[in-house]
C-alpha cells in the first residue's frame, strides 16, 4: 500500500504557506483503477482518475492533529451505501486540487438490504504530514478525542519486543563481524550486518563509509527506535568521543550508545564490540537438552580441563558406602542425617543455657505427649514415668543429681535398675576418739601460807566422860589440867609464817572421755557446677 502528497499537492501547499493563507481540505475521492498494483509507487504527478472510475465522493467526517507537522481526516459510510469496489482514495482541496493519493488492495462496500444482503460500514483515515500542517489547515482538534488513538497501544508493542530481544540478546550483541569496523585502502568503515542494542535491530545491508575525527579516536554506536511517518523504525549513527552515555533527545526519543571499536594514532583499531559466532538463524545456534551435538562447544571437555580432575564420576545414595571414588548424592547425605538424628534420640545432656537446643526437651520428669514425641517414647518407653496412662510419658529428671552409671550386674552397686533414683547415704561406719595415756602419778598439793599466828587454848576441869565443865564437848581441853577443877585459858607461842602438807592418794593409769561436736551441711557434695539436663527426641 502506498501514500504520498501529490506535486499539485506540494505546490498548494508551498503556495498557501508563502500567502499566509489556509489550507482547506474538503472531500474524499474514492476510486476503483482498472490493473492497480497497490504496492508500486504512488504516481505523483497523475490527477484523479477518469470519472468512469470514481464510484464515490464524500466530504470529511472528522479533522484533527496527532502532531504539529500531521493532521488527519476520517471518513464514515454507513451500511446504507453501495454497492462498489475501491482501489484509490484521493484528498482533495477545496481549489479542486488533488492533494494526497493512497492505493489500496481492492476493497468492497456494500449496502445493508435485509434479508438478502448485509451491509459493512467502511471507515478510512488520511493523514497528511508536511511542515506546520496543523497551523496551515487551521485544525485545532486533538485528533485522540474522536479517533482510536493506537500509538499507546502500539508503542506498547515496540518496547515488548524490544525487551523481548534485549532478553534473548543483552544489552549489545553483534553477530559475528557485523558492523566491525575495517580499513580499506586508508578508509574507515562498517561493515555491513546485524546487530541487536537494548533489543533494537540494527540491520545494515551494506557497508558504511565512517569518518574519523582526529586520531586517536574512539567510535560508539548510537541506536534509538524513533518514529518516521506512523511507523517506528530503528535509526543509528556512529559518534566519536571518550565516553559516552544512554540519552534522551528533545524529541522524548530514547537514544542508546554502546562501544564499536578504537583507532590509535597510527590508525590500528581495536574491536570493542560484544559480539558473537552467529552466522545464521539463531535457532541453530541452540544446544538442546537431549542428543549429541558434533560441534557442541563443550563436547570434548574433560574434568582435566577445567581443574576438577580430583571428581569422582561415579555417584550413590547409599551412606554406607566407603570409598573415595563415589560422590555421595544429596540423598545419601539426608539419609546419613536421618541415622544420626534417629541414633541421638533418648541422648540426655547438658547444655550452658537456660533452654534446650533445637530437637531435644528439658530433662525435667515433665509428662508430654506420646504422639507428638513418638520416637522418644519407643525408646523410653514409661521407665520414668506412664504420664496419665494414655496419652502421656514422663521425662527422665536428673534435676539436682550427680549422674551414677548403672552397675549392670558388678555388683559395686547391686540390685539397681535401669533409670532408678537413689538417694544421698554415708557409709556405714564406727567413730572412737582417746586422749593419751598419763600414766600411774602422786598429785602434790599444799596449802597457801597463812601468815604469823597463835593458836588460844581453854582448859578446865573435865570429867572422866571427857565433857568439859561448861558443857561443850567440843571445845578443846588441856589435858594437863585434867582432873584440876576450874578453868584455865592460855596462847600456845607463835610459829612465824608457815604452810601446811597436804598429801593426796596416788591413782593408777587412766584415760580420760573426749565429746566431739557436730559440724557440717545439710548433704554430702563434692566441687560442682550446675548445667541444664536436656534429653533429644
Amino acid at each position: 500500500m502506498g501514500a504520498s502528497i501529490t506535486l499539485a499537492g506540494e505546490s498548494l501547499i508551498a503556495q498557501k504557506q508563502g500567502a499566509g493563507e489556509k489550507l482547506d481540505i474538503a472531500r474524499f475521492v474514492l476510486a476503483l483503477v482498472p490493473g492497480l498494483d497497490p504496492n508500486a509507487p504512488v504516481d505523483r504527478a497523475a490527477g484523479k482518475p477518469p470519472a468512469d472510475q470514481i464510484v464515490y465522493t464524500k466530504g470529511y467526517d472528522r479533522k484533527g492533529y496527532v502532531s504539529p507537522n500531521q493532521v488527519v481526516y476520517s471518513l464514515m459510510v454507513g451500511s446504507d451505501v453501495g454497492d462498489w469496489d475501491f482501489n484509490w482514495i484521493g484528498l482533495e482541496a477545496a481549489e479542486g486540487v488533488l492533494l494526497a493519493v493512497a492505493t489500496v488492495p481492492v476493497q468492497q462496500k456494500r449496502k445493508n438490504i435485509p434479508p438478502l444482503q448485509i451491509g459493512n460500514n467502511v471507515t478510512r483515515n488520511f493523514l497528511v504530514e508536511f511542515n506546520g500542517a496543523q497551523a496551515l489547515t487551521g485544525v485545532t482538534v486533538d485528533a485522540s478525542t474522536w479517533q482510536h488513538d493506537f500509538t499507546v497501544r502500539l508503542n506498547g508493542i515496540d518496547r515488548r519486543e524490544r525487551l523481548s530481544n534485549r532478553d534473548v540478546f543483552g544489552r549489545a550483541c553483534f553477530l559475528a563481524d557485523s558492523l566491525q569496523m575495517e580499513r580499506s585502502f586508508g578508509l574507515y568503515q562498517v561493515k555491513a550486518g546485524i546487530a541487536y542494542v537494548e533489543g533494537i535491530r540494527v540491520d545494515l545491508a551494506e557497508p558504511v563509509h565512517a569518518q574519523l575525527p582526529a586520531l586517536p579516536a574512539k567510535a560508539w554506536l548510537d541506536v534509538a527506535l524513533a518514529r518516521e511517518g506512523s511507523d517506528s523504525v530503528a535509526t543509528w549513527k556512529v559518534v566519536f568521543g571518550e565516553a559516552k552515555a544512554d540519552y534522551v533527545d528533545s524529541n522524548g526519543t530514547a537514544h542508546y550508545v554502546v562501544e564499536l571499536a578504537s583507532v590509535d594514532v597510527a590508525g590500528d583499531i581495536t574491536d570493542l564490540r560484544a559480539s558473537e559466532p552467529i552466522n545464521g538463524a539463531l535457532v541453530k545456534q541452540f544446544a538442546l537438552r537431549s542428543g549429541d551435538y558434533e560441534h557442541l562447544r563443550a563436547r570434548a571437555t574433560k574434568k582435566e580441563d577445567v581443574g576438577l580432575s580430583d571428581i569422582p564420576n561415579a555417584k550413590s545414595d547409599d551412606p554406607g558406602t566407603n570409598s573415595s571414588e563415589i560422590l555421595a548424592t544429596t540423598k545419601a547425605l539426608n539419609l546419613l542425617r536421618q541415622q544420626i538424628a534417629e541414633s541421638e534420640v533418648r541422648e540426655v545432656f547438658a547444655v550452658a543455657m537456660d533452654t534446650p537446643p533445637p530437637g531435644s526437651l528439658k530433662a525435667n520428669g515433665a509428662a508430654v505427649s506420646r504422639t507428638a514425641y513418638a520416637r522418644l517414647f519407643a525408646k523410653i518407653g514409661t521407665r520414668f514415668g506412664a504420664g496419665d496412662g494414655i496419652n502421656t510419658f514422663n521425662l527422665p529428671d536428673p534435676r539436682g543429681l550427680h549422674l551414677r552409671y548403672w552397675d549392670d550386674g558388678r555388683g559395686i552397686d547391686a540390685g539397681r535398675v535401669l533409670g532408678s533414683y537413689q538417694a544421698d547415704a554415708i557409709r556405714s561406719h564406727t567413730a572412737t576418739g582417746t586422749t593419751n595415756p598419763g600414766g600411774a602419778h602422786t598429785p602434790t598439793a599444799t596449802t597457801a601460807s597463812a601468815g604469823r599466828h597463835a593458836h588460844a587454848v581453854r582448859s578446865g576441869a573435865n570429867t572422866p566422860d571427857g565433857v568439859d565443865q561448861e558443857g561443850d564437848a567440843d571445845e578443846p581441853r588441856n589435858i594437863v589440867n585434867y582432873g584440876q577443877p576450874g578453868v584455865h585459858d592460855k596462847s600456845t607461842s607463835e610459829n612465824g609464817d608457815h604452810t601446811h602438807p597436804v598429801t593426796v592418794a596416788p591413782v593408777p593409769d587412766h584415760v580420760h572421755p573426749v565429746t566431739v561436736s557436730y559440724i557440717g551441711a545439710a548433704e554430702t557434695r563434692p566441687q560442682n557446677i550446675a548445667f541444664l539436663a536436656c534429653i533429644k527426641y
